[in-house]
C-alpha cells in the first residue's frame, strides 16, 4: 500500500477491533420514549424520590438499621466501582452513616446492588431469575433501570437494584440516586451544600431512557487565567499544571450531569497547559470514569496543537511535510487505540488558523487536499490501529471559521463522519444540515460557546448568554436533527456553572425544554440549590442579570465609548447603572439572609457575577461621564474620577475575596488577571475586565461659575443662547432632564423659575450640582400642538434659559389610543406585543420565545423547519404578525426591525428574510443574514442584535398597521422602531 511507504515508525501489532465501535446511525433517545412526566419540571429527578420517613415496602438506604451496603462486581467496568464508592460518600454526606461499598456478596438482609448488563454476574443472575425486568434498556445507549426488589438473592430480604445498559448507564443510575438523596452534581465545583437527613428511604421503580443527544460534553478552553493557574497553584501543585487529580473532579461532574465527553484543555499561550496525553495518567483516569476523549477543531487525531514542535517535525504543512505529520498523528492513534475516543479529522493551522498551503491555493484546492489526501490518511490510521472498518469508529468534522468555507467549496466527507456545526463563537449557530446532509449516517451535532477569545471582542470572564437564547439556538439544532454531539465551550467551568448545567440538562432531554420558561427554570434551580424561600427572588436577580449583560457583555464595554448615551433618552447610562445597583442590592439582601452553608455557592454562582458586572459597568460608564464632565468644565470632575478609581479597587477586592476568602480560598487563582505588559498588543483586550479606563481631569477656577446642560446635548448652554428640550408629548407623559452644575471652586447657589404654572420642576433651588426632572401638569397645560414655555436658571451672577414645547392636542382621547404611540417622531414596539397573529392551517406560526433576545422575549416561527416562502405566496403560505400604532405625523417612515443576529438555517436557505408592509402597502423583503467577520456581523455580535431597515410612507395621521411575514424561518424578532420623517 502507498500509505505503508509513508510510515517510518513501527508499532506493535495489535488487533484493530476496538470494543468502542458504533453500531449504526443514532436516533434521538436511541429510539426509546423518554417520558414526559410534567414538561415544566426542568430539573426532574432521573430516579425515584427518596424520603426521610418510610412508606409500606420502602427500602432503607440509611437509618436505624445503619446504611445498606453497596455491591458492585469486580468484572464490571471501573466506573461502576467509582460511582459506587461516590454513592457511599454521598450517603455519608447526607446522613453521617457510611455504607460499605465492595465487590463482596452482601451478608446483610438488605443491600444496594449495582451493575451493568452482561458485565455483572450478580445482575445477570437477577435478570435470569426474573427478579428485575431489563427489556426496556437492553441494547440501549446509556439507559438504566432501578427498582426495590424483595428477596432478590438467597438470604437477602430486600434490595435496591440499579442496572445499566452499558457502563455509563450504570454510573448515571448510581449518580441519579445520589441526586435523589440530595447531593448536587455541583457539590464540589459549585460548593452546593448537602442538607442533612436523619434517614433515607425509597420505594418503587424507575426506568431512564437513553439521552436525546448521543454525545454530550464540555470544552475547557482559554484556561490561561483561571482553570490552569487554579489547578497548577491551588489544587494540584505537585503536578504544577492540569493533571489527573483535576481531571478526575471534572469527569465526576460530567457523570453526575449525565454527560460523557470532553475536549481537554489545550492552550499554549500565554500560559501553557500540559497537553492531555503528555501525562499518561490522564487517559487512564478518563477511561476509569468512562469519559470519551475528543479534541477541538484544530487538534486532529487526538493531538494537542502545541505538541507539534516544528523544530523537530518540520512545517505543519501537509503539502510539503506529509510524512512527518502522518507519523505524528499515527503515534497518538496507536497510543490511544484501546480507549473510547472520538477522532477529529481534517486539518487546520496549528494555532487556530487556516491550514498552511502553497501560495495561491484556493479554498477549493484546500478542500480537495482535505478530502482526497488528509482524511483518507487519517482513516487509514484508524483502520491500522483501532478498527479494521473506520466507519465503525466515531469521527467528527468541525467546519469552523475558514473550514466552513472549504466545506461549502465542495469538500465531501465520508458518509459516517459526524458534522459538528459550530456557532459563530457568540452563541448563534452558523449553519445546520440540509435534507440531503441529514441523510448521512454520521449525522450532525453542534459546538456552542458560552465564552470566547477572538474577534470582534473576547468574553472570557462572566457568563452572560441568557438561557433562553441558548435554548432557542439549541432547540433549532435539535429540530434540524443535530442530535449526535452537543459540546459547549465553558472556559474555566467557573463561573459558568449555571450555563454548563443548563446546556447538559438540555442535551440530555431536549423535548422537556421545548416550551421553555426561563424564570420558572431559575426558580426551580434556586429551590434545588438554595433555600426555597428565596427561590423567586434569586430567579428575579438572575433574570435581570442576563437581561442587562447580554445587551453589552461586561468584557465588551468599550473603555472609550460605551455606546450608552449620557445625555439622551433620560440618560441611558444612568438608567443602566440604576438597574445594576438595584439588582446588586437585591442579591446582597438574599446573601445576608441565606444560611452560612449556602453562602459560598451563592457567592460563586450568583453574587460575584452580579457584583462584578455592576462594578464593571460603573467603572466604564462613570469614567466616560467624568470625561464628559471635564469637557463641560464641571468642578466635580475630580470627585467623580476618584469614585471611578474606588470602583476599580472594589472590583479587584471583590475578585480577591472570590479567590482567597470565599469557600476558604478553595478557588484561589481561578481569576488571575495578567498585566498587559506580559502580553502582545493583540491580546490586550483579553484583560478588558480588569483594565482601568481613562478618567476626566479639570482644574476649576477659584470663583463660582454657572453651568447648565440639557437633555440631548453634551455642550453646556452659552450665555445669551437658549437651549431647547425635546417636545413634551401628552400620550407619553414626557419628562426631561436639566443638569445644573458649578464650573468653579467656590460654592454656588442657583434658582430655577418657570414661565407657566403647568411646568413642573422636581427641584427649584440648591447650593450644589443638581439634576432637575422637568414634567408637565397635564390637568393645567393649555391645549395645542406646540404650546411654548420656558425655564430660567440663575446662579453665580449668570442666567441660562431653557425653552420647551408641549404637544397637547385638544380632543385627544388617551383611552382610545393603542399602547404604541408616536413620541417625537418615534414609536417602539416589542415583538411580543403584537395585535394579531395569523397562523397557517397546519399550525405553523409565530411563537413567543422566552428571554431569547437582547430586550427580553422574542417571536420566531415554529416549527423552525417550515419551508421558505416566495414573495408572491406571502398571504397564502406564510404566517404573519400585525402591529398597530398611532401616528400624529405624516411623511416618509423608516422601520428598524431588530432581531437576534442569527444566521440562515442551512445552505439551502436563501437567507434570513422577513417581509414587512405598512398599511397594506406592498411587502418589502429584508434579509438580515450577515456574513461572518463582516463589519455588519461585528456590530451585530457586540449588541446581540441584527437590524433590518425598510422604508414606507404615512399618508394620514391616526391608526397605522405593520404586518410582518416569515420568508425564511429562523428570524427571531426582538422589537420594532418606527422613525417618522427620519
Amino acid at each position: 500500500m502507498i500509505i505503508a511507504l509513508l510510515v517510518s515508525k513501527s508499532f506493535d501489532a495489535a488487533p484493530a477491533e476496538s470494543e468502542y465501535r458504533s453500531t449504526g446511525a443514532w436516533t434521538p433517545y436511541d429510539g426509546m420514549n423518554p417520558g414526559t412526566s410534567v414538561q415544566e419540571e426542568y430539573l426532574a429527578l432521573a430516579f425515584m424520590p427518596t424520603t426521610e420517613t418510610p412508606n409500606d415496602g420502602a427500602f432503607e438506604i440509611a437509618g436505624a438499621e445503619g446504611a445498606a451496603p453497596i455491591h458492585y462486581s469486580e468484572e464490571d467496568a471501573k466506573v461502576v466501582e467509582i460511582a459506587a464508592r461516590a454513592l457511599r460518600d454521598d450517603v455519608e454526606r447526607v446522613t453521617g452513616l457510611s455504607p460499605k461499598a465492595s465487590s463482596e456478596i452482601p451478608s446483610t438482609s438488605t443491600a444496594i446492588l449495582v451493575g451493568t448488563l452482561g458485565k455483572s454476574p450478580l445482575i445477570d443472575e437477577l435478570v435470569e431469575s426474573g427478579k428485575i425486568d431489563v427489556s426496556a434498556i437492553e441494547g440501549k445507549w446509556e439507559a438504566y433501570t432501578a427498582a426495590v426488589v424483595d428477596d432478590p438473592l438467597p438470604g437477602l430480604r430486600q434490595g435496591l437494584v440499579i442496572v445499566g445498559s452499558d457502563r455509563r448507564g450504570t454510573a448515571f443510575g448510581i449518580f441519579g440516586l445520589s441526586e435523589s438523596i440530595g447531593v448536587s452534581p455541583w457539590y464540589f465545583w459549585g460548593d452546593v451544600p448537602v442538607k442533612q437527613k436523619s434517614a433515607l428511604y425509597i420505594t418503587g421503580s424507575h426506568t431512564q431512557s437513553s439521552p436525546g443527544v448521543k454525545y454530550r460534553g464540555i470544552f475547557i478552553n482559554d484556561e490561561d487565567w483561571g482553570f490552569q493557574p487554579w489547578a497548577a497553584k491551588t489544587f494540584e501543585p505537585d503536578v504544577g499544571n492540569i493533571g489527573p487529580k483535576t481531571y478526575a473532579t471534572v469527569f465526576e461532574l460530567l457523570l453526575r450531569l449525565h454527560a460523557n465527553m470532553i475536549w481537554p484543555a489545550m492552550h499554549e499561550f500565554p500560559v501553557e497547559s500540559t497537553p492531555f496525553y503528555k501525562n499518561p495518567d490522564n487517559k487512564i483516569v478518563a477511561d476509569n470514569y468512562a469519559i470519551v476523549i475528543s479534541t477541538s477543531h484544530h487538534e486532529p487525531m487526538l493531538t494537542n496543537s502545541h505538541e507539534y514542535d516544528e523544530a523537530v517535525h518540520g512545517p505543519y504543512n501537509y503539502w510539503s511535510n506529509r510524512d512527518s505529520i502522518y507519523n505524528f498523528w499515527e503515534e497518538r492513534v496507536a497510543e490511544t487505540a484501546s480507549y473510547e475516543n472520538i477522532y477529529t479529522i481534517g486539518m487546520r493551522g496549528r494555532t487556530d488558523a487556516g491550514m498552511l498551503a502553497p501560495e495561491g491555493t484556493t479554498d477549493e484546492g484546500k478542500a480537495a487536499k482535505i478530502q482526497n489526501t488528509i482524511i483518507p490518511d487519517q482513516r487509514q490510521m484508524i483502520a491500522d490501529h483501532v478498527h479494521s472498518e473506520p466507519s465503525e469508529i466515531p469521527q467528527i468534522f468541525i467546519p469552523y471559521k475558514e473550514t466552513l468555507v472549504q466545506y461549502q467549496s465542495g469538500l465531501e466527507l465520508p458518509d459516517d463522519v459526524t458534522i459538528v456545526w459550530p456557532d459563530d463563537n457568540h452563541g448563534y449557530i452558523r449553519q445546520l444540515s440540509t435534507d440531503i446532509e441529514n441523510q448521512r449516517s454520521g449525522g450532525s451535532g453542534v459546538y456552542y460557546h458560552l465564552q470566547y477569545w477572538g474577534v470582534p471582542k473576547s468574553y472570557l470572564w462572566l457568563h452572560s448568554t441568557p438561557l433562553g437564547m441558548t435554548q432557542s439556538e439549541m432547540m433549532k439544532a435539535w429540530d434540524f436533527d443535530a442530535n449526535k454531539i452537543w459540546i459547549v465551550n465553558v472556559g474555566d467551568i467557573k463561573p459558568y456553572e449555571i450555563g454548563t448545567d443548563f446546556f447538559l440538562r438540555l442535551a440530555r432531554h431536549p423535548e422537556a425544554f421545548r416550551d421553555f420558561d426561563q424564570h420558572l427554570y431559575f426558580t426551580q434551580w434556586a429551590e434545588r440549590t438554595f433555600d426555597p424561600a428565596h427561590a423567586d427572588a434569586i430567579a428575579e436577580v438572575l433574570r435581570e442579570y442576563f437581561r442587562l449583560n447580554i445587551v453589552k457583555r461586561p468584557e465588551h464595554l468599550d473603555r472609550r465609548k460605551s455606546g450608552f448615551s449620557l445625555v439622551s433618552n433620560g440618560d441611558e447610562a444612568q438608567q443602566r447603572l440604576d438597574r445594576f445597583a438595584d439588582m446588586t442590592r437585591a442579591a446582597n439582601a438574599i446573601y445576608t439572609q441565606l444560611p452560612e452553608a449556602q453562602k459560598p455557592a451563592f457567592y460563586e454562582m450568583v453574587l460575584y457575577p452580579v457584583r462584578a458586572s455592576n462594578l464593571a459597568n460603573h467603572r466604564v460608564l462613570l469614567a466616560e461621564r467624568s470625561r464628559l464632565w471635564a469637557e463641560q468644565n464641571r468642578a466635580a470632575t475630580a470627585e467623580l474620577a476618584a469614585e471611578v478609581r474606588d470602583v476599580q479597587d472594589e472590583l479587584l477586592a471583590e475578585t480577591q475575596f472570590y479567590n482567597e476568602v470565599n469557600a476558604g480560598g478553595k478557588w484561589n487563582h481561578m481569576f488571575s488577571p495578567m498585566p498587559t505588559s506580559e502580553l502582545p498588543d493583540w491580546a490586550y483586550e483579553t484583560q478588558n475586565a480588569w483594565n482601568m479606563p481613562d478618567v476626566g481631569s479639570y482644574t476649576p477656577p477659584a470663583s463660582a461659575q454657572l453651568g447648565v446642560a440639557i437633555e440631548g446635548s453634551t455642550k453646556p448652554l452659552d450665555a445669551g443662547t437658549a437651549g431647547t428640550l425635546p417636545v413634551f408629548n401628552r400620550p407619553a407623559d414626557s419628562r426631561y432632564l436639566i443638569d445644573v452644575f458649578n464650573q468653579g471652586a467656590k460654592e454656588m447657589s442657583w434658582r430655577a423659575q418657570v414661565s407657566a404654572p403647568w411646568i413642573e420642576l422636581e427641584r427649584t433651588s440648591g447650593t450644589g450640582d443638581a439634576r432637575i426632572l422637568v414634567g408637565i401638569d397635564w390637568s393645567k397645560a393649555p391645549y395645542g400642538r406646540a404650546v411654548p414655555g420656558s425655564i430660567s436658571i440663575t446662579g453665580a451672577g449668570a442666567k441660562r434659559t431653557v425653552e420647551l414645547e408641549v404637544f397637547n392636542p385638544e380632543g385627544l382621547d388617551l383611552a382610545a389610543l393603542p399602547n404604541a404611540v408616536e413620541d417625537n417622531g418615534t414609536v417602539i414596539i416589542e415583538a411580543e406585543d403584537f395585535e394579531e397573529r395569523h397562523d397557517l392551517a397546519n399550525g405553523t406560526g409565530w411563537r413567543n420565545v422566552d428571554e431569547a433576545a437582547a430586550s427580553g422575549d422574542a417571536m420566531t416561527v415554529k416549527p423552525v423547519t417550515a419551508p421558505s416562502v416566495e414573495a408572491g405566496e406571502l398571504d397564502s403560505a406564510s404566517p404573519s404578525l400585525s402591529y398597530r400604532f398611532h401616528a400624529f405625523s405624516t411623511g416618509p417612515v423608516e422601520i428598524r426591525t431588530q432581531a437576534l443576529p442569527t444566521h440562515r438555517l442551512t445552505s439551502d436557505h436563501p437567507g434570513l428574510r422577513y417581509a414587512i408592509s405598512l398599511n397594506d402597502g406592498a411587502p418589502e423583503i429584508v434579509d438580515i443574514n450577515a456574513v461572518e467577520y463582516s463589519d455588519t456581523w461585528n456590530i451585530n455580535t457586540l449588541r446581540a442584535a441584527a437590524v433590518g431597515v425598510s422604508e414606507h410612507e404615512i399618508d394620514t395621521p391616526g391608526l397605522q398597521t405593520i404586518r410582518i411575514w416569515m420568508v425564511d424561518a429562523g428570524v427571531v424578532l426582538d422589537k420594532l422602531t418606527v422613525n417618522i420623517d427620519p
